[in-house]
């Protein structure tokens, strides 16, 4: 064999391995050491935890901030989202392609679907769904992602459980529930709103971010759990009950998301 036939054959090589390396990367095969994702879509929702990381580093990926580093003695990364269900699915799955997410919480507040809860009190998630979901009138159910026989996402249940337990010793004075957290792009602030929503999906409470979270983490299986402290009562009291509240909610969901990384060991 010639000189040039073998160097072009090293040369095919080198690139077809190179190759490979990329086609992994974008296949979602990640170097990174495997974390626990923390997701709040608002400031309120993520600032506290990230004054309590120790940082290693700070990475920009599709204009949201990732603080990576360590939290009460746990890999993490933190990331405020932005609002809504598509920044929330993004973000989602940047955390689990790029920065190897093993499990994801959601932190935040939400609006109660549920008279029995008082602002101030924590839902944690049995299961998510999109109530702005409808393509009922081609047969699906509300709710239903069509072709997949999915409507609602199950939360990990030892991730709900450690949640659970991190909220009961971390707080006092409030109520904790396990249900059903809806979702979707628009704010509760209505009876009528409300009603509609409950009347089709039950629910807990209702927030913009969770069930997005839940579909991208169920494609990855990747466990998730969704902490939501009660801000509002999504009704007609909601616009001032949640500039009221919402950042005294957010600190409350942030301090349980602390204990469960420091005490839990999720």
């Amino acid at each position: 064999m010639k000189n040039y036939e073998v160097i072009a054959i090293v040369l095919i090589a080198i690139l077809a391995t190179a190759g490979c390396v990329r086609l992994a990367e974008d296949m979602g095969k990640s170097s990174e050491p495997e974390r626990i994702g923390i997701i709040g879509a608002m400031d309120e929702e993520v600032s506290s935890l990230k004054a309590a990381m120790d940082i290693d580093r700070k990475e920009i990926v599709e204009s949201m901030e990732f603080f990576v580093g360590k939290l009460g003695g746990c890999d993490v990364v933190v990331v405020q989202s932005g609002m809504g269900k598509v920044n929330a699915g993004t973000c989602a799955q940047l955390l689990i392609t790029k920065f190897n997410a093993r499990a994801v919480i959601n932190t935040g507040v939400g609006g109660s679907l549920d008279n029995t809860l008082d602002i101030g009190d924590f839902v944690v998630s049995v299961d998510a769904v999109q109530h702005d979901f409808d393509v009922s009138h081609i047969g699906f159910q509300k709710g239903e992602i069509p072709y997949t026989g999915k409507y609602a996402f199950e939360a990990d249940k030892a991730l709900r459980q450690k949640a659970v337990d991190a909220i009961t010793k971390s707080t006092t004075g409030v109520k904790i529930y396990e249900g059903r957290v809806c979702s979707g792009d628009q704010f509760v602030y209505t009876s009528a709103q409300k009603d509609a929503i409950t009347s089709a999906f039950g629910g807990m409470c209702c927030e913009m971010e969770g069930a997005a979270i839940a579909q991208v983490c169920y494609l990855n299986d990747v466990p998730f759990v969704i902490i939501r402290a009660i801000s509002d009562k999504a009704d007609g009291s909601s616009s001032m009950d949640y500039e009221e509240f919402k950042k005294k909610a957010a600190e409350r969901s942030s301090a349980a998301v602390l204990y469960l990384l420091e005490n839990e060991s999720p």
